[in-house]
């Protein structure tokens, strides 16, 4: 069990370890209160501003003592740290002797790096400009960390199976239990779960088959991304990225950035993909696939019995996957184009 610590001593050993790695003095800080536990800062130091983020044991309850489990991490940090290097926009995670996450006195973990202009746009309201730029950025992102699994950079080269692989049966089961927990549910809970296990009863191979396989940020959603005017200046929150399927990105870009109103702004899709476009191939029919995709992974995590209850941001989430599924096989014509 790790030791309680407050707020106060928290801060208090972040500057002592920042002017002693970093020979930086802390001038203020101002606590971001977004996200599940984990604690983040916006520093103001003698050398400009530093985003600080302490990793909260609880948030991952026994898996936080796997050291495997924690290695994630600091892979997505590396990663994060590749596509800065390429000219990436992101900020750059501040390493120490080789390492992106830093250990403080009283056994918490933490990572540093700069600060990037620029503000977040509500979901589902970022216009063709912005979702152009997104895309030639998340296909600059895949770029840089494809090149570097092919040429042998260490932390690019998988060591396992892609996360998030389809299974029918998987699916099938979990639905099932879902079910059961929802025998007291409201009506319109459900009926979301009937629509869910219709979709799940009508995928094809093609549903199910992965897409190419490579590395992905897994998090691509409007909260993860600044922009200045219609100026991508950032993603941010590597926290997720893994090797898994990069269409995810795109489904979940599209999904975030262009559904408003129960619909699709088709306008904004075709520029999400021309922009993909302009730095990597895209094939006919992508996008369909890629958010089919995202909807068989994180339907189950926002289509359940507990949804009632849930606060602002996962009914977002759960508004994508309900539009998607009432849409499902219109879908090629909802993003023509793709």
């Amino acid at each position: 069990m790790m030791p309680l610590i407050t707020e106060a001593q928290l801060i208090d050993e972040i500057g002592c370890w920042l002017k002693t790695h970093l020979s930086v003095t802390v001038q203020s800080g101002n606590r971001i209160r977004r996200g599940l536990m984990n604690e983040k800062w916006i520093v103001e130091t003698d050398k400009g501003r530093l985003f600080v983020k302490c990793y909260h044991p609880e948030r991952y309850k026994e898996r936080w003592q796997n050291t495997e489990f924690r290695a994630g991490f600091e892979d997505a940090l590396q990663l994060q740290l590749l596509f800065y290097q390429s000219g990436g926009r992101c900020p750059e995670p501040l390493a120490l002797d080789g390492r992106c996450m830093h250990l403080l006195p009283c056994g918490r973990y933490m990572a540093v790096m700069t600060c990037c202009p620029g503000m977040m746009v509500p979901a589902g309201q970022m216009g063709e400009r912005r979702m152009y730029a997104l895309g030639r950025a998340a296909a600059d992102m895949h770029t840089v960390w494809d090149s570097a699994a092919v040429t042998g950079v260490g932390v690019a080269i998988p060591r396992k199976e892609p996360a998030y692989r389809l299974s029918r049966e998987r699916m099938e089961q979990t639905w099932e239990t879902n079910w059961d927990a929802a025998r007291g549910s409201a009506g319109h809970i459900r009926n979301a779960l009937q629509l869910q296990k219709a979709i799940i009863d009508s995928l094809r191979q093609d549903d199910l088959a992965p897409p190419a396989p490579g590395w992905a940020h897994l998090d691509l959603w409007a909260d993860n991304l600044l922009f200045e005017g219609d100026a991508l200046t950032a993603i941010v929150d590597f926290d997720r990225a893994r090797y898994s399927f990069p269409a995810m990105d795109l489904g979940r870009a599209v999904l975030s950035g262009t559904l408003s109103g129960g619909g699709f702004q088709r306008d904004a899709v075709a520029a999400f993909a021309e922009g993909y476009c302009s730095r990597r191939p895209l094939p006919p029919g992508s996008l369909v696939q890629a958010v089919k995709y995202v909807w068989c992974v994180e339907t189950f995590w926002w289509i359940q019995p507990s949804m009632e209850t849930s606060s602002v941001v996962p009914v977002r989430f759960a508004e994508e996957m309900m539009v998607t599924a009432r849409n499902w096989e219109q879908l090629d014509a909802l993003l023509e184009g793709s």
